[in-house]
């Protein structure tokens, strides 16, 4: 058993290395300035490093990169490159002036070349060499963790009481880990990621651990061995004195800001993914995004028979995008997601003129459920759900839609936006009846190889709409 778990982690790596993180960086503006120069016959040279400047806009989504003009030079040769993969640039152009304007993305680690290029006409002739500028648009690190047990770790480096805001913990890329015992942060909001979102470091869980999330948390471009561990593989703290002056609680419920997930790759999962402890939590972000997570449900392992456990709280909102969640056990939970059934939009502290909101984009679920998809009715007049272009391949019965959508009570303050969803079992489709109101596809996605974790849909319909975890699609063109 654990040869297949390890088999299916290392199946797991590669997909994140082989065409999962496609990056686009297109430019969008060369600035074109032209002047005249006194400078001829000369050798050019490149740019200073210190002088060449990268400016973010407002929104974070394009960067500027600017330098002083090199007198008598015919233009520059400009490369962007992630500092990942060197060997393919993401833009290697000539550039007439001196500014260019690009796509910027969140969390990379980019190398910006400049070259100084000759002048014919000025009997000029280019610089011998690029100036090199390392620019990473990762938050700051807080700490860097080196390889070892992260539980010895923390013991020996615990988080100061004076701490307050989201803190970063670097992991080495491609780095091995372990974590021998549950890991709690004091109320601290922590961030676990490796430094580098395309050579995932890996944590192996011992038997009794887990992470215990008492303030935001969120594990960022890390691999998760979980076969050894049967308890849920994060839990939010079962506090004894209640964290009054700690976290919020504007209505009834300690609020906590973030759980994240992203671009994370989990194997073997026995129980539920979360817990809350029963405890009086309000998560106003649940997130999971890009990530990967296999389980192999045992069905007494689940807590309170969901996969994602609210027992004592609930969220405010839920989002799930662009992932796969794949059962290769033989038991499974009732329910993907539930709340405890109290919860509400003003009972976390908001008004009822705000909403909760359910969001899944782009997921493929294989084997997940077995039977309501979802529990928390109570949340039902006040939602927005947002439900497109996901694969539900053998996840129960035709209870799906109207589960997600509070129990297809969707009251006067409440919305719903459906559309290209599948619901397929080894019968045929599963018919939602009236709750999936958008353009449902109605044939077999035909996964190419579930058994040797493939989901890239070969079905016509999936294939046109590009439905389903996109991560297949580009696997698969990569190949």
């Amino acid at each position: 058993m654990k040869k297949n778990h390890l088999l299916a982690m290392m199946k797991l790596c590669l997909l994140f290395s082989a065409g999962i993180f496609v990056v686009s960086c297109a430019d969008t503006y060369d600035g074109n300035d032209t002047f005249e120069s006194n400078v001829k016959n000369a050798t050019l040279e490149s740019p200073k490093e210190a002088d060449i400047t990268v400016t973010a806009s407002t929104d974070g989504s394009t960067m500027t990169i600017e330098w002083p003009v090199v007198y008598g030079a015919g233009g520059y040769e400009f490369k962007l490159l992630n500092a990942s993969d060197e060997e393919t640039p993401l833009i290697s152009k000539t550039i007439d002036g001196c500014k260019v304007t690009v796509n910027r993305e969140e969390d990379m680690n980019y190398k910006i070349l400049i070259r100084t290029l000759g002048n014919a006409s000025l009997n000029n002739t280019e610089a011998p060499t690029a100036t090199t500028v390392a620019y990473s648009t990762f938050t700051e690190t807080y700490a860097k963790i080196p390889e070892g047990d992260l539980y010895e770790y923390f013991q020996k480096n615990p988080i100061p009481d004076t701490e307050t805001e989201e803190l970063n913990f670097d992991l080495t890329p491609n780095g091995e880990y372990t974590l021998s015992q549950p890991l709690e942060f004091n109320y601290h909001k922590v961030v676990l990621r490796t430094s580098d979102k395309t050579h995932h470091a890996t944590i192996t869980l011992a038997a009794d651990a887990n992470f215990i999330a008492s303030n935001d948390f969120t594990l960022k471009y890390v691999n998760i061995n979980a076969s050894a561990i049967t308890k849920p593989v994060i839990e939010a703290y079962s506090y004894d004195t209640a964290p009054d002056g700690i976290l919020e609680k504007p209505g009834n419920y300690y609020l906590i800001d973030f759980v994240r997930i992203m671009d994370c790759a989990i194997a073997g999962v026995v129980g539920s993914l979360f817990y809350d402890n029963n405890k009086a939590y309000g998560v106003v972000n649940f997130l999971i995004k890009n990530s990967i997570i296999q389980l192999t449900t045992t069905t007494d392992k689940i807590k309170n028979q969901a996969w994602i456990s609210f027992q004592g709280g609930g969220v405010k909102d839920f989002s799930m995008a662009n992932s796969t969640i794949f059962q290769m056990g033989d038991g499974n939970p009732q329910y993907f997601l539930r709340y405890n059934n109290s919860i509400r939009v003003d009972r976390l502290g908001w008004t009822t003129s705000d909403h909760t909101t359910i969001t899944y984009t782009n997921n493929t679920f294989y084997k997940v459920g077995s039977g309501n998809w979802s529990n928390y009715s109570g949340i039902a007049n006040y939602s927005v759900y947002n439900v497109q272009n996901n694969i539900w391949y053998a996840c129960g019965d035709g209870a799906i839609a109207r589960r997600i959508m509070g129990n297809g009570r969707l009251g006067t303050n409440a919305s719903a936006t459906w559309n290209n969803n599948t619901y397929w079992n080894a019968d045929g489709q599963i018919d939602q009846g009236t709750y999936d109101t958008g353009t449902v596809l109605t044939t077999n996605p035909d996964f190419e190889n579930p058994a040797e974790i493939d989901f890239t849909p070969r079905g016509a319909e999936q294939v046109e709409k590009q439905t389903g975890d996109p991560r297949w699609f580009a696997a698969s063109n990569a190949e």
